[in-house]
């Protein structure tokens, strides 16, 4: 993976894998934007299958969050490229990655490998918050084997046959009946 620092304004040429180079757009508020041309060249789609998805996923695709729009952006910080395209959609980095979710191919694979890359390279100088163990698991009331012998051994010593049989029943099942 090729990376090299660029000021905002400027498309930066990024390669993701031999013969697959993508353009960034750094930005001060997403760190990085791609647009939908350049998402799809990554993921090796056509642009019009990652604007399906954006459409069929619109529930799990936020607006600011994992892609904006062009004419929310500064002038200053759009190539001049997409200075005439108003409404054109431009990926975060979130949203690349939750677009990963839903394209399924040989080349998404790569280019899923290549952003989660960029994202912890970009990460690794901000502290993580810790992550929180699961709680124990309970270990009692647990009904084992040697568990239920023992407590059938003790209906068995209830002398009512029509509650020691109901307690056998729920215990084992209706089928299945022991005599004690």
């Amino acid at each position: 993976m090729l990376n090299k620092k660029n000021e905002a304004g400027t498309l930066l040429p990024m390669t993701v894998t031999e013969g697959v180079t993508v353009n960034v757009l750094p930005n001060h508020v997403h760190e990085y934007l791609m647009t939908t041309k350049e998402v799809a060249n990554g993921y090796g789609v056509t642009d019009y299958n990652v604007r399906q998805h954006k459409l069929q996923h619109s529930n799990e695709l936020v607006e600011g969050k994992h892609f904006v729009i062009a004419v929310s952006i500064p002038n200053g910080e759009l190539p001049s490229a997409l200075k005439s395209a108003h409404n054109a959609v431009l990926w975060t980095k979130r949203g690349i990655v939750r677009l990963g979710f839903f394209i399924k191919s040989e080349r998404a694979k790569l280019f899923r490998d290549w952003a989660e890359e960029l994202i912890i390279t970009v990460s690794d100088g901000v502290k993580q918050p810790p992550r929180r163990a699961l709680p124990a698991k309970r270990n009692h009331n647990r009904l084992t084997p040697a568990r239920m012998v023992d407590i059938l051994a003790d209906v068995c010593r209830i002398e009512d046959t029509a509650l020691r049989l109901s307690i056998t029943d729920k215990l084992i099942g209706k089928e299945a009946r022991y005599g004690c």
